[in-house]
């Protein structure tokens, strides 16, 4: 009968177990590499809604848009379109449209005397600061799927 030593088992064992090692060891690096990708995307979402809620806080304590709030927060909204999914960028242009809106139909009252189409440019305005304030509180609701950790092991 042919007798094999221990020795011929771990020559034939070893390129198989280092195998492992390296396969487990790349694993947690991939595991540390994602980790620290999401950490990234973390902070660069966060200050986009930051961003976010101060345009909104400012605009809604002065009931006016100002030419460098929304100036930043264009730029707010181009960057979000790399950062976050349509879904969320769009929505974020569309409160800045609103607010471009309620701008114009401050305006417009800025040059009307009373009457029936100041009053029109009145509401528009009123009702665009209604929907913008609806905004403060709906941002957190849109931005907690790209802010969210829940799905970390």
């Amino acid at each position: 009968m042919f007798d094999l030593h221990w020795t011929e088992y771990l020559k034939a064992l070893g390129p198989t177990l280092i195998a492992g090692i390296v396969a487990y060891v790349a694993w947690q690096q991939w595991r540390v590499n994602r980790a620290a990708l999401r950490e990234k995307l973390f902070d660069r979402r966060w200050d986009i809604f930051n961003e976010t809620q101060a345009f909104l806080s400012t605009t809604l304590s002065g009931g006016k848009v100002h030419d460098d709030d929304l100036a930043r927060y264009s730029d707010t909204c181009q960057r979000a379109r790399f950062l976050l999914g349509k879904d969320l960028s769009d929505y974020l242009e569309k409160i800045r449209t609103h607010a471009i809106t309620m701008r114009m139909h401050r305006m417009k009252i800025e040059g009307l005397e009373p009457g029936e189409e100041r009053s029109k440019h009145i509401h528009g305005e009123y009702d665009e600061l209604r929907w913008l304030t609806d905004q403060l509180g709906a941002t957190f609701k849109k931005f907690m799927p790209y802010l969210s950790f829940s799905d970390i092991e």
